[in-house]
């Protein structure tokens, strides 16, 4: 694997150290974003007169004993702490901005960290500019064996900005690292020009195998909603690429189709759709040898990071420091700034509502638990609090993607069971997931929003995906509990070459003001990371190359579309590829697809030392595993209809037809009889077992009754449109099974010929969660 490091970067603090930076900032509004006051300035003339008699060249030495220790960065704390003190006769302001902060201490251990770790590049180590050796700040117990930590690493708490989680090289999974590449590089130079300057136009291959129709393909392993939603999520959890910026922002628009219909209706033959390149790192991109490598701009790790931050900058914008709270508005939303814009830890939370939804539910599942332990225990400190709320929050963050979204994705035995942690394993997001694989989303997403209740009906009428696009306010309206109802009571589209048009069409706008084609975008962004070919890729991941298009997909159309495109087996763009894999079993993925989203995974898990299962045992490990995505819902909101896995939507009508003897049947059976048709069938509740609004129904004698087999049974939708049809088994028993979401919906007998039924020949359903099973829709017929 080629993987190229930006200089390491010093650890974060550990939890010996955390007691340093317990000075407690102003109160901060729950409602509104307010400025941070600053730690005290010092004096000009006396910073001036410090700074001249000061070890310039190593700024860190504070108190001038020819050396660097903990000592000196107590000595800044305790500045810092003496509000009311003037005596600056010991320099303080290691960073020279002008003020004591917690910054200039943090400069001392960082310092000592890069020492003590070897990842000083960017100055001679400590030993090399002093006299003698310098000692080690903090006694770490250690494993002789595997080098790691073995003091109680629940205390110890996650850097910010990624920093110090591997001992031996602190900069993996943090931010502004390189990312990974699995396969090489690919581009049309080897060096930096774009890849793929022999294959069609992005926008071409998109009108070409993505354009769906308006109903769409429902996934066919029953995903919900909660599929996308959390992908997204997550994704916006451990990547994001940077856009080159400035004067030197190098355009590489998408070349549009004269004609297309939407993007060149005029047939002008110049329209594009505009793409900036993506920022590489500094020092690559320079030959064959070593080619251009983008950034991850966030943490790799999964920790919450599009919640928190990933710069103590904005982590410490988003706090309220009291009580260990995040702020958050009145109704429960997330904070915003002057101008309206909503502050969260990464700066896409406002693309859509659901999303914005995802960011709200996890502050207040933050808030709730620094409440609950300030409750708990009031010798705490705000800054306490606040690190053991937000390491739950992450251990929970982590238990459900590993325990329900990926095997939801990539059936139960993808990822290998975890072993422990492994400090030689690369954490850092690969190239080939972030810019490829965990796009898969994007095909996922249903075209509209929708608003449910907990009866499963909407409470208002649905928008489109492109009306929900960057309209946080729109949540002011509505709240996010009917958004997240709506996400557990609706199926996802599958996961296939197809996208809907708000996206492939009116992305972020209509076409010619600004907007955009996402699947375009894909395609085009793999080329301006000079991704491989499919089957370098595969090649790369241990697979054999495929060497025809059929190898590829069992769809002869799609197979003759991507033939017409490219021409080659071997020249496949990556993320068509990908989309255009058959599904490896169990999986909604390619094989391809899967194993790259699983090695991704498995590698941000073993190689985070402080990964839930790794710090945490016993009860508080039990508690954090049996936290499913639907609890913490259920628990922050006034939702309380959720099926136990939200990540499936799989609800299920089952009834039965049978013949009964007119003459035999009794006036009282017949009575019964009908008054079971206008009952409510029982509905079974969660797949725990619990029952959710449970209503016996009166039980036929069926004494007399025979089955009906090969009768044709039809599934309405609550405006009268047939959305399904199947036909009795020998027992007389049909299933209806094809749900796009919750709501109201009708069943009734089908025939050419009249049929005499006893009650009526169509019946109402109520389908209210994602996993009810409702029986006893029975229908007699008299012969």
């Amino acid at each position: 694997m080629n993987h190229s490091h930006s200089p390491n970067r010093p650890r974060g603090l550990m939890q010996k150290l955390r007691s340093w930076f317990q000075a407690k900032p102003e109160r901060r509004s729950r409602g509104r974003r307010s400025r941070q006051l600053r730690a005290e300035s010092l004096e000009t003339r006396k910073l001036l007169a410090a700074d001249f008699f000061h070890n310039q060249l190593i700024p860190e030495d504070v108190n001038n004993d020819g050396r660097v220790s903990a000592q000196d960065a107590l000595v800044v704390i305790n500045q810092m702490n003496r509000h009311a003190s003037r005596d600056i006769d010991t320099f303080t302001d290691v960073n020279q901005d002008g003020q004591r902060s917690a910054v200039d201490a943090l400069m001392v251990i960082n310092r000592l960290n890069r020492r003590d770790s070897g990842g000083d590049r960017l100055a001679p180590p400590i030993e090399d500019r002093l006299d003698g050796p310098v000692e080690n700040p903090v006694d770490i117990p250690t494993d002789t064996q595997t080098g790691d930590p073995t003091s109680d690493l629940s205390d110890e708490v996650r850097s910010i900005d990624g920093t110090g989680n591997n001992l031996e090289n602190p900069a993996l999974g943090s931010t502004d690292e390189s990312l990974l590449r699995v396969a090489n590089a690919d581009y049309a130079d080897g060096i930096s020009e774009p890849a793929g300057e022999d294959r069609p136009s992005a926008r071409e291959i998109s009108n070409t195998v993505s354009a769906t129709d308006l109903e769409g393909t429902s996934s066919e392993r029953d995903l919900s909603s909660f599929l996308f939603i959390w992908g997204q999520f997550l994704d916006h959890d451990i990547d994001a690429s940077h856009a080159q910026e400035g004067d030197e922002a190098e355009s590489f628009d998408i070349e549009v189709p004269t004609g297309d219909p939407l993007f060149d209706p005029f047939s002008t033959g110049e329209q594009t759709i505009p793409l900036t390149r993506s920022a590489i790192a500094e020092g690559t991109g320079t030959s064959i040898d070593n080619p251009a490598e983008q950034l991850n701009a966030i943490t790799a790790w999964i920790d919450g990071s599009q919640i928190y931050g990933s710069d103590q900058e904005v982590a410490d914008s988003l706090r309220e420091f009291v009580g260990g709270r995040m702020l958050i508005s009145e109704e429960g939303l997330l904070p915003t700034d002057d101008a309206g814009n909503v502050l969260a830890g990464d700066i896409r939370a406002a693309e859509n509502i659901a999303l914005t939804s995802m960011h709200a539910l996890f502050i207040r599942e933050h808030n709730r638990i620094a409440d609950e332990l300030s409750t708990a225990n009031s010798n705490l400190t705000d800054e306490e609090i606040y690190q053991e709320a937000r390491a739950t929050v992450i251990a929970e963050l982590q238990s459900i993607t590993f325990n329900e979204f990926l095997p939801a994705l990539l059936g139960e035995n993808a990822i290998a069971d975890y072993t422990g942690y492994d400090a030689t394993v690369d954490p850092s997001i690969a190239n080939e997931f972030s810019t490829a694989a965990f796009r898969f989303g994007h095909t996922t997403i249903n075209d509209t929003v929708g608003f449910v209740g907990n009866d499963g009906l909407e409470v208002q009428e649905a928008i489109s995906l492109a009306e929900a696009f960057f309209n946080p306010s729109l949540l002011e309206e509505t709240g996010i509990d009917s958004i997240l109802k709506s996400g557990a009571s609706t199926i996802s589209q599958e996961t296939d070459l197809e996208v809907v048009d708000s996206l492939r069409n009116f992305l972020f706008g209509a076409p010619g003001s600004g907007g955009l084609d996402l699947v375009s975008l894909n395609i085009q962004r793999g080329r301006d990371h000079g991704l491989a070919d499919f089957n370098s890729v595969r090649v790369a991941y241990g697979f054999d190359a495929y060497d025809s298009f059929s190898d590829i997909t069992s769809d002869v159309e799609l197979q003759g579309k991507l033939e017409t495109l490219y021409g080659d087996v071997n020249n496949i763009d990556l993320w068509v590829g990908l989309m255009a894999e058959d599904h490896a079993n169990g999986s909604s993925l390619g094989e391809t697809s899967t194993l790259i989203v699983a090695d991704q995974f498995e590698r941000l898990r073993d190689g985070d030392r402080l990964w839930y299962q790794n710090t945490l045992s016993g009860s508080e490990l039990r508690e954090i595993e049996n936290t499913t995505l639907a609890d913490v819902i259920e628990r922050n909101s006034n939702v309380n209809s959720l099926q136990a896995n939200v990540f499936f939507f799989a609800p299920t009508i089952v009834g039965k037809v049978t013949a009964a003897d007119a003459i035999a049947q009794t006036d009282q059976s017949q009575t019964q009889l009908s008054q079971t048709q206008q009952a409510r069938p029982q509905q079974l509740g969660r797949q725990d077992g619990t029952d959710r609004g449970r209503n016996d129904r009166p039980q036929q004698s069926g004494s007399m009754d025979v089955p009906m087999a090969g009768m044709t049974i039809e599934l309405l939708d609550s405006e009268g449109n047939m959305i399904d049809s199947t036909v009795t088994d020998q027992n007389g028993v049909y299933r209806f099974d094809s749900f796009d979401n919750t709501g109201e919906y009708q069943i009734r007998i089908a025939s050419d010929e009249p049929i005499d039924v006893n009650g009526s020949d169509t019946l109402s359903v109520l389908v209210s969660t994602g996993n009810a099973t409702l029986r006893g829709y029975d229908f007699q017929v008299i012969v």
